[in-house]
Protein backbone atom coordinates (compact mmCIF):
# COMPACT_ATOMS: atom_id res chain seq x y z
CA UNK A 1 0.00 0.00 0.00
CA UNK A 2 0.98 3.72 -0.60
CA UNK A 3 -0.08 6.14 1.89
CA UNK A 4 -0.73 9.78 0.09
CA UNK A 5 -1.50 11.91 3.25
CA UNK A 6 -2.46 11.81 6.77
CA UNK A 7 -3.30 14.34 9.38
CA UNK A 8 -5.82 15.48 12.05
CA UNK A 9 -7.75 18.51 12.48
CA UNK A 10 -9.66 20.29 15.24
CA UNK A 11 -12.53 21.96 12.55
CA UNK A 12 -14.20 25.05 12.89
CA UNK A 13 -17.73 25.67 13.64
CA UNK A 14 -19.91 24.47 10.65
CA UNK A 15 -16.39 23.69 8.72
CA UNK A 16 -17.43 22.11 5.26
CA UNK A 17 -15.37 19.99 2.50
CA UNK A 18 -16.99 19.33 -0.83
CA UNK A 19 -19.01 18.20 -2.85
CA UNK A 20 -15.16 16.31 -3.75
CA UNK A 21 -13.85 13.47 -5.64
CA UNK A 22 -10.81 11.65 -4.41
CA UNK A 23 -8.69 9.15 -6.68
CA UNK A 24 -7.64 7.56 -3.03
CA UNK A 25 -9.19 5.94 0.01
CA UNK A 26 -9.42 8.44 2.70
CA UNK A 27 -10.91 7.14 6.30
CA UNK A 28 -11.39 9.84 8.92
CA UNK A 29 -12.02 8.52 12.59
CA UNK A 30 -13.32 11.41 14.70
CA UNK A 31 -12.47 11.64 18.20
CA UNK A 32 -14.56 14.49 19.22
CA UNK A 33 -17.52 16.38 18.40
CA UNK A 34 -20.09 16.00 15.95
CA UNK A 35 -20.07 16.40 12.35
CA UNK A 36 -22.15 15.32 9.04
CA UNK A 37 -21.23 12.64 5.85
CA UNK A 38 -22.79 13.10 2.65
CA UNK A 39 -22.92 10.49 -0.09
CA UNK A 40 -25.03 10.73 -2.90
CA UNK A 41 -28.77 10.61 -1.54
CA UNK A 42 -27.61 9.77 2.09
CA UNK A 43 -26.26 11.85 4.80
CA UNK A 44 -24.56 9.96 7.89
CA UNK A 45 -24.32 12.18 11.18
CA UNK A 46 -21.11 11.34 12.61
CA UNK A 47 -19.96 11.42 16.35
CA UNK A 48 -17.04 10.94 18.51
CA UNK A 49 -15.76 7.45 17.88
CA UNK A 50 -17.20 7.33 14.25
CA UNK A 51 -14.95 5.65 11.55
CA UNK A 52 -15.62 6.91 8.03
CA UNK A 53 -14.46 5.98 4.60
CA UNK A 54 -14.64 8.12 1.48
CA UNK A 55 -14.47 5.56 -1.62
CA UNK A 56 -12.51 6.98 -4.66
CA UNK A 57 -14.20 8.78 -7.50
CA UNK A 58 -17.18 8.80 -5.62
CA UNK A 59 -18.55 12.12 -4.99
CA UNK A 60 -18.97 13.22 -0.85
CA UNK A 61 -18.89 16.16 0.83
CA UNK A 62 -18.33 16.52 5.13
CA UNK A 63 -18.65 19.05 7.85
CA UNK A 64 -18.11 20.01 11.50
CA UNK A 65 -21.98 20.66 13.39
CA UNK A 66 -22.14 24.52 14.31
CA UNK A 67 -22.08 23.82 17.98
CA UNK A 68 -20.00 21.08 18.95
CA UNK A 69 -17.36 20.92 15.72
CA UNK A 70 -15.67 17.90 15.14
CA UNK A 71 -11.80 16.72 15.45
CA UNK A 72 -10.61 14.01 13.53
CA UNK A 73 -7.30 12.01 12.17
CA UNK A 74 -7.19 11.00 8.77
CA UNK A 75 -4.80 9.07 6.60
CA UNK A 76 -5.50 8.49 2.69
CA UNK A 77 -3.71 5.41 0.43
CA UNK A 78 -4.15 3.13 -2.17
CA UNK A 79 -2.87 -0.04 -3.35
CA UNK A 80 -3.17 -3.93 -4.30
CA UNK A 81 -4.70 -5.13 -1.20
CA UNK A 82 -6.96 -2.44 -0.34
CA UNK A 83 -9.91 -3.57 -1.77
CA UNK A 84 -9.20 -6.86 -0.01
CA UNK A 85 -8.45 -5.86 3.45
CA UNK A 86 -11.67 -2.92 3.53
CA UNK A 87 -13.71 -5.87 2.52
CA UNK A 88 -13.29 -7.47 5.80
CA UNK A 89 -14.08 -4.93 7.95
CA UNK A 90 -17.54 -3.26 8.30
CA UNK A 91 -17.25 -0.83 5.61
CA UNK A 92 -19.51 -1.27 2.37
CA UNK A 93 -20.46 1.57 -0.07
CA UNK A 94 -23.90 1.68 1.51
CA UNK A 95 -22.90 2.13 4.91
CA UNK A 96 -19.08 3.41 4.69
CA UNK A 97 -19.20 4.62 8.65
CA UNK A 98 -18.63 2.20 11.31
CA UNK A 99 -18.08 2.86 14.99
CA UNK A 100 -15.72 0.31 17.60
CA UNK A 101 -15.44 0.20 21.27
CA UNK A 102 -11.16 0.77 20.41
CA UNK A 103 -11.56 4.66 19.68
CA UNK A 104 -8.36 5.55 21.59
CA UNK A 105 -6.55 2.64 19.94
CA UNK A 106 -7.50 3.69 16.57
CA UNK A 107 -6.70 7.29 17.20
CA UNK A 108 -2.93 6.39 18.72
CA UNK A 109 -2.57 4.54 15.41
CA UNK A 110 -2.93 7.11 13.01
CA UNK A 111 -1.39 9.67 14.82
CA UNK A 112 1.90 7.46 14.29
CA UNK A 113 1.18 7.14 10.89
CA UNK A 114 0.77 11.16 10.95
CA UNK A 115 4.67 11.20 13.13
CA UNK A 116 5.95 8.61 10.84
CA UNK A 117 5.99 10.52 8.06
CA UNK A 118 8.87 11.60 5.75
CA UNK A 119 11.19 11.86 2.68
CA UNK A 120 13.61 8.72 3.92
CA UNK A 121 12.68 5.48 3.18
CA UNK A 122 12.52 3.73 6.31
CA UNK A 123 9.81 6.32 7.29
CA UNK A 124 7.62 4.92 4.65
CA UNK A 125 7.73 1.45 5.51
CA UNK A 126 7.19 2.58 9.26
CA UNK A 127 4.15 4.12 7.79
CA UNK A 128 2.80 1.56 5.79
CA UNK A 129 2.96 -0.54 8.76
CA UNK A 130 1.19 0.91 11.07
CA UNK A 131 -1.83 1.33 8.39
CA UNK A 132 -1.55 -2.34 8.33
CA UNK A 133 -1.90 -2.28 12.05
CA UNK A 134 -4.64 0.23 11.71
CA UNK A 135 -6.66 -1.86 9.06
CA UNK A 136 -5.50 -4.90 11.14
CA UNK A 137 -7.77 -4.18 14.09
CA UNK A 138 -10.70 -2.75 11.85
CA UNK A 139 -10.88 -6.22 10.45
CA UNK A 140 -10.37 -7.88 14.53
CA UNK A 141 -13.49 -5.71 15.45
CA UNK A 142 -15.26 -6.11 12.38
CA UNK A 143 -19.14 -8.45 12.91
CA UNK A 144 -18.34 -10.12 9.63
CA UNK A 145 -17.69 -13.77 9.97
CA UNK A 146 -14.29 -15.19 9.85
CA UNK A 147 -13.70 -16.66 5.84
CA UNK A 148 -11.34 -18.68 4.86
CA UNK A 149 -8.89 -16.91 2.33
CA UNK A 150 -8.97 -18.28 -1.33
CA UNK A 151 -5.13 -16.91 -2.12
CA UNK A 152 -5.77 -18.03 -5.30
CA UNK A 153 -8.41 -15.21 -6.10
CA UNK A 154 -6.74 -12.64 -4.04
CA UNK A 155 -3.71 -13.34 -6.21
CA UNK A 156 -5.90 -12.66 -9.28
CA UNK A 157 -8.09 -10.06 -7.66
CA UNK A 158 -4.84 -8.11 -6.95
CA UNK A 159 -3.79 -8.77 -10.83
CA UNK A 160 -6.34 -7.20 -12.57
CA UNK A 161 -6.16 -4.39 -10.03
CA UNK A 162 -2.38 -3.58 -10.98
CA UNK A 163 -3.74 -4.12 -15.14
CA UNK A 164 -6.32 -1.39 -14.71
CA UNK A 165 -4.22 0.91 -12.95
CA UNK A 166 -0.75 0.17 -15.23
CA UNK A 167 -2.09 -0.65 -18.30
CA UNK A 168 -1.30 2.64 -20.61
CA UNK A 169 2.29 2.04 -19.28
CA UNK A 170 4.93 -0.93 -20.83
CA UNK A 171 3.80 -3.34 -18.57
CA UNK A 172 4.52 -6.81 -19.18
CA UNK A 173 3.23 -10.31 -17.56
CA UNK A 174 6.84 -10.38 -15.80
CA UNK A 175 6.06 -6.85 -14.26
CA UNK A 176 2.85 -8.21 -13.15
CA UNK A 177 3.87 -11.18 -11.24
CA UNK A 178 6.43 -9.47 -9.92
CA UNK A 179 4.30 -7.32 -8.36
CA UNK A 180 2.51 -10.09 -6.72
CA UNK A 181 5.79 -11.82 -5.91
CA UNK A 182 4.87 -14.80 -7.07
CA UNK A 183 6.58 -16.70 -10.62
CA UNK A 184 5.16 -16.64 -14.03
CA UNK A 185 4.07 -19.81 -14.14
CA UNK A 186 1.79 -19.67 -10.69
CA UNK A 187 0.45 -16.40 -12.32
CA UNK A 188 -0.85 -18.34 -15.25
CA UNK A 189 -2.64 -20.76 -12.93
CA UNK A 190 -4.30 -18.31 -11.14
CA UNK A 191 -5.36 -16.42 -14.46
CA UNK A 192 -6.64 -19.66 -15.98
CA UNK A 193 -8.07 -21.40 -12.98
CA UNK A 194 -10.23 -17.99 -11.99
CA UNK A 195 -10.25 -16.15 -15.44
CA UNK A 196 -10.05 -19.00 -18.02
CA UNK A 197 -7.67 -16.98 -19.91
CA UNK A 198 -3.56 -16.52 -19.68
CA UNK A 199 -2.62 -13.50 -18.03
CA UNK A 200 -1.11 -12.13 -21.22
CA UNK A 201 -4.38 -12.58 -23.00
CA UNK A 202 -6.32 -11.02 -20.28
CA UNK A 203 -3.89 -8.04 -20.37
CA UNK A 204 -3.94 -7.54 -24.44
CA UNK A 205 -8.34 -7.95 -23.94
CA UNK A 206 -8.10 -5.16 -21.85
CA UNK A 207 -5.77 -2.69 -23.39
CA UNK A 208 -7.98 -3.33 -26.72
CA UNK A 209 -11.25 -2.56 -25.06
CA UNK A 210 -9.71 0.63 -22.95
CA UNK A 211 -8.77 1.64 -27.19
CA UNK A 212 -12.10 1.19 -28.42
CA UNK A 213 -13.29 3.97 -26.01
CA UNK A 214 -10.91 6.02 -26.69
CA UNK A 215 -11.59 5.29 -30.99
CA UNK A 216 -14.94 5.82 -30.25
CA UNK A 217 -15.02 9.13 -27.99
CA UNK A 218 -12.13 10.56 -29.18
CA UNK A 219 -10.20 11.99 -32.66
CA UNK A 220 -6.82 10.74 -31.09
CA UNK A 221 -4.88 9.41 -34.20
CA UNK A 222 -3.95 5.62 -34.14
CA UNK A 223 -0.34 6.21 -32.94
CA UNK A 224 -1.33 7.89 -30.21
CA UNK A 225 -4.25 5.50 -29.12
CA UNK A 226 -1.71 2.89 -29.23
CA UNK A 227 0.68 4.36 -27.10
CA UNK A 228 -2.13 5.37 -24.61
CA UNK A 229 -3.42 1.93 -23.98
CA UNK A 230 0.28 1.05 -23.24
CA UNK A 231 1.51 -0.28 -26.78
CA UNK A 232 5.00 1.05 -27.85
CA UNK A 233 4.81 -0.36 -31.20
CA UNK A 234 1.44 0.41 -33.03
CA UNK A 235 1.99 -2.42 -35.89
CA UNK A 236 1.93 -4.47 -32.98
CA UNK A 237 -1.11 -3.10 -31.43
CA UNK A 238 -2.89 -3.20 -34.88
CA UNK A 239 -2.46 -6.63 -35.36
CA UNK A 240 -3.67 -7.81 -31.32
CA UNK A 241 -6.41 -5.86 -32.77
CA UNK A 242 -7.13 -6.76 -35.29
CA UNK A 243 -7.51 -10.12 -33.71
CA UNK A 244 -9.67 -9.76 -31.49
CA UNK A 245 -11.99 -7.53 -33.42
CA UNK A 246 -11.57 -8.73 -37.15
CA UNK A 247 -10.25 -5.64 -38.36
CA UNK A 248 -7.82 -2.93 -37.70
CA UNK A 249 -7.94 -0.33 -35.82
CA UNK A 250 -7.76 2.32 -38.10
CA UNK A 251 -11.24 0.26 -40.53
CA UNK A 252 -12.62 0.15 -37.39
CA UNK A 253 -12.04 3.65 -36.79
CA UNK A 254 -13.28 4.84 -40.80
CA UNK A 255 -16.49 2.38 -40.00
CA UNK A 256 -17.05 4.45 -36.75
CA UNK A 257 -17.15 7.76 -38.80
CA UNK A 258 -18.67 6.62 -41.57
CA UNK A 259 -21.79 5.09 -38.79
CA UNK A 260 -22.32 8.33 -38.06
CA UNK A 261 -22.30 10.62 -41.03
CA UNK A 262 -25.16 8.02 -41.79
CA UNK A 263 -26.80 8.69 -38.37
CA UNK A 264 -26.76 12.55 -38.82
CA UNK A 265 -28.24 12.23 -42.36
Amino acid sequence: MNIYNSGYQKCAAGYHMGPLTKTRYLIHHVVSGKGYYVVGEQTFSIAEGDTFLIYPNTVVSYYADEKDPWEYYWVGFVGADVKMLLNKTDFTKERPVIRTEHSEELKELLLSIYRSSGGEYYKHVRMTGYLYLFLSRLVEYSSKPEEAVDLSLEYAKKAVDFIAENYAQPISVVDIASHLGVSRSHLYRVFVKNLSVSPQVYLEQFRVRQSLVLLEQTPLPISEIAASVGYEDQLHFSKVFKKQNGVSPKVYQKQLRLRKENQQK
